[in-house]
């Protein structure tokens, strides 16, 4: 059994959830939710965290990874987008951060419709504002297989996605976490001792990430066939999908494998652009390069034309 956790949780924990700072799975959040917040697919509340212009430029969804909550990931990005007049909306998605259901896993599926009500939502609060997409890691498999079901988008960037789901995962990975799944599904491994995988190069962030009380970790079992489910969902809607889309990858990414990555973000049918950072890693939002990131999703977003809504003076 040491070995099956153990393989497992370095295999396919790690890999696909792209964690690195450990420590045990703090008690759910029962508060509630308060403040500013978005109807998920299932019509509960979930709670957001919004930076920029109450008539801004253009719109992003901000779509966490696995473990991660939306002003950890995108706080310091999103600063800068508003600077520049754009709005970020990044919720908690289901299962972590400030929801109630922290440490619950949604399901793939659950997640992929709650994206695709966020963008609806705040398409009706910015009717006119080019609405973009944007996935991290785990929220970037969402992103994509959202992606394919109509989202009201006019783009979707995708940064260090989760997409290389099908044929593309090792069978031995696959079965190991629907094993494990079935008959330790709230099993919790941290794969510590097994594989050593650094996320970034902004070792201050990484020690955040440690500190934060909403980061979830370690995975569970159920959580890591979720994400398997998720790179399978994102893979096999790529070659649906034509909305104009922009992939970020790190050169120095540990986790996601950027060939594959570009072989399945090849099949989309819209405009589309991959740039690869040399000094890029894992956390493309918190790396210690992290501004030139910031810079081209910027330019990026306000490059894509919004709903023609006439005369916007």
């Amino acid at each position: 059994m040491a070995k099956v956790r153990g393989l497992t949780a370095g295999c396919i924990g790690l890999l696909l959830a792209g964690c690195a700072a450990g420590g045990p799975l703090a008690p759910p959040n029962a508060s509630g939710v308060e403040g500013p917040k978005l109807m998920a697919s299932d019509g509960s509340a979930v709670p957001v965290t919004q930076w920029g212009p109450k008539k801004p430029k253009a719109v992003i969804l901000a779509l966490h990874g696995y473990g991660d909550h939306g002003a950890s990931t995108f706080g310091s990005a999103a600063e800068h987008w508003a600077d520049a007049g754009i709005t970020t909306i990044a919720p908690d998605q289901r299962g972590f951060g400030r929801n109630p259901s922290r440490g619950h896993w949604p399901g793939a599926d659950g997640m992929i419709a709650d994206a695709a009500a966020f963008a609806k939502q705040i398409r009706n609060r910015h009717a006119c504002a080019p609405l973009i997409v944007l996935g991290h890691s785990m929220g970037g498999g969402v992103a994509l297989a959202a992606a394919a079901k109509g989202v009201p988008a006019d783009g979707v960037v995708l940064a260090a996605p989760a997409i290389w789901g099908g044929d593309a995962l090792n069978p031995l990975h696959r079965l190991l976490a629907w094993s494990v799944a079935l008959f330790l599904p709230d099993e919790r491994f941290s794969g510590r001792g097994v594989v050593r995988i650094q996320a970034s190069d902004n070792i201050e962030a990484l020690r955040a990430l440690g500190r934060d009380p909403l980061y979830l970790s370690p995975p569970s079992a159920r959580e890591m066939l979720g994400l398997v489910r998720i790179t399978d969902r994102a893979s096999d809607a790529a070659a649906t999908v034509d909305l104009p889309a922009l992939m970020l990858l790190g050169a120095q990414d540990q986790i996601v494998p950027n060939r594959i990555a570009r072989s399945v973000f090849d099949r989309l049918n819209g405009p589309k652009q991959v740039v690869e950072y040399p000094e890029g890693w894992h956390l493309l939002f918190r790396d210690l390069q992290a501004q030139k990131v910031w810079q081209d999703v910027a330019k990026w977003s306000l490059d894509q034309p919004g709903p023609d809504c006439g005369s916007k003076s």
